[in-house]
């Protein structure tokens, strides 16, 4: 479930739109306006996702609630409704980056595929702020210090040479954060630390609940994200600084780990 707020001076406009948005079953729950003062004063306390406002209004028009509304929650899907048709209202929309300028009367038909174009960036942004934050689950408790901490504590009874395990895990995690920007495989680790292939990614998943890869992966993603907020880095070369060989499969993996390219993460960095 989602929350909207509708900024309209026009109680039977509100209404209309309240109806299209029941008829339609949107996961909206909907909070109201009668003006643009009103809506900021709901803002303050309401966590809305998408605000659709008219553009006249008393004590405070649309565009001018828009500019206050996107510096409050930058993040705010935001909708302007108006029954003015000039190029100088959709222009200045755009430059507020307003999601969509729908003009009166309504047409019920785009108004749904509005709100469903709306709904599925809301579904997408959710999907990938939780998929971050469970990789950043993953990443703290991969980190050395946690990993040292959580192996002291274990007690694999059920395996022989309990401390040569914890030795060799000990070993894989620090190979990695220092050597993270180099080629490094599940063949190459169990080299360096005389196990074998098998063994060590039973082991390595065993103590600490990740594979080794994914361990690896998340990393070396936490290392270039961390490189993108130094603005000295450009993202040509950050890629090769991570370990990756190739661009597109870097972007690839940085957008599944954090739900946005690198470029997109180094102007949202930028963006004061």
């Amino acid at each position: 479930m989602y929350r909207i707020l509708i900024a309209e001076d026009d109680k039977i406009e509100r209404d209309g739109i309240k109806f299209l948005l029941n008829k339609y079953a949107f996961p909206l729950e909907i909070q109201e306006a009668k003006h643009g003062r009103a809506a900021m004063d709901i803002l303050q306390e309401y966590d809305a996702d998408v605000l659709l406002t008219d553009i006249k209004m008393p004590f405070m028009d649309g565009l001018q609630l828009t500019r206050e509304a996107r510096a409050l929650k930058p993040q705010l899907k935001i909708l302007i409704l108006s029954g003015h048709g000039e190029f100088d209202y959709a222009r200045t929309a755009i430059s507020l980056q307003v999601s969509h300028y729908l003009l009166k009367p309504i047409e019920p038909e785009e108004f749904k595929s509005v709100l469903e174009m709306v709904i599925q960036q809301l579904d997408d942004e959710r999907s990938a702020k939780l998929q971050q934050q469970e990789w950043r689950k993953v990443y703290e408790a991969g980190s050395l210090y946690r990993q040292e901490q959580r192996l002291r504590e274990l007690t694999l009874t059920d395996e022989p040479d309990t401390d040569s395990r914890k030795r060799a895990i000990e070993d894989v995690l620090r190979i990695i954060e220092k050597e993270y920007e180099q080629d490094l495989s599940l063949e190459y680790l169990s080299k360096r630390v005389h196990l074998s292939a098998s063994y060590l990614s039973h082991i390595f998943k065993k103590a600490t609940g990740v594979s080794v890869v994914k361990y690896m992966n998340q990393y070396r993603m936490e290392r270039a994200k961390y490189y993108l907020d130094q603005s000295n880095y450009k993202i040509n070369d950050v890629y090769k600084m991570v370990g990756f060989s190739d661009m597109s499969y870097f972007g690839l993996t940085f957008k599944q780990y954090f739900g946005q390219t690198p470029t997109q993460y180094r102007d949202k960095v930028r963006t004061p």
